[in-house]
């Protein structure tokens, strides 16, 4: 049975032993299972901030536009780990299912900061500006894009990203930074909200036009250029005048 989104923010995180590989299967541990099975229904969507009223480091450039709007529920997860004399969580990446306005599902946010599409385009981001905006969420992010592909070359739902912001958080964060087990993993649920930027495509007003040159004088200019004497550059432009006023009468 799928819970509700308020339901599944609720989850408390759980403790799980890493997945161990048995022969050639992966054997995942069975709190991970259920958990998977319990956060499987996408977040009400709400309206996502303006970018002009984010924070600074969070805004989208002024030449990129607004082309994608994605909610997402899944775990955040943490591997504890030894730093001297302390064990502590770290964060190892995020595993959430990417929901459109329609409440389809149109990919998954994958460890590594990968965007993945099932038309087979991805992305893959770079954290460029962070703020935490509650104590008890993921930080609100602005992604870059370092490099984006898709199934054909500039095609599909990411291969032309530019940039990701990562808004409306919910959860995913440990109950506390310290652990007590070295190994052990721990996923936490957590929801956001994720805004897909592109670069905004050239207009015609901007397109720059150059007059082309009247040819006798590049011939001219070409040859004196090349350091030929003035007179041979005369003889070379009444050549040219020549023949194109003989062609003008044949």
């Amino acid at each position: 049975m799928k819970r509700s989104p308020a339901a599944c923010e609720s989850v408390a995180p759980r403790v799980c032993p890493r997945p161990r590989l048995h022969g050639m299967r992966l054997v995942v541990p069975a709190c991970l299972a259920s958990m998977v099975a319990a956060c499987t229904t996408p977040p009400t969507a709400q309206m996502p901030p303006a970018n002009d009223t984010l924070p600074e480091a969070l805004r989208a450039t002024p030449n990129e536009v607004l082309a994608d709007v994605l909610t997402a529920v899944g775990d955040t997860t943490y591997t504890c780990r030894r730093n001297g004399d302390t064990l502590t969580w770290v964060a190892t990446g995020s595993d959430a299912t990417l929901v459109d306005p329609a409440r389809r599902s149109v990919g998954t946010v994958a460890p590594g900061r990968y965007f993945v599409g099932y038309d087979g385009s991805y992305v893959v981001g770079r954290v460029v500006g962070e703020e935490v905006v509650a104590a008890n969420a993921l930080p609100w992010q602005r992604l870059v894009a370092r490099f984006n592909a898709g199934e054909r070359r500039g095609e599909g739902r990411f291969a032309r990203t530019s940039s990701v912001q990562r808004v409306q958080t919910t959860g995913g964060m440990p109950p506390d930074p310290a652990c007590g087990q070295e190994g052990v993993s721990l996923f936490v649920p957590y929801s956001a909200t994720y805004l897909f930027y592109r670069n905004a495509e050239p207009s015609a007003d901007n397109a720059v036009t150059r007059p082309a040159p009247k040819p006798g004088i590049s011939v001219a200019h070409a040859m004196a250029s090349s350091g030929v004497s003035a007179s041979a550059t005369a003889t070379a432009s009444a050549s040219a005048t020549a023949s194109a006023s003989n062609a003008a009468h044949e």
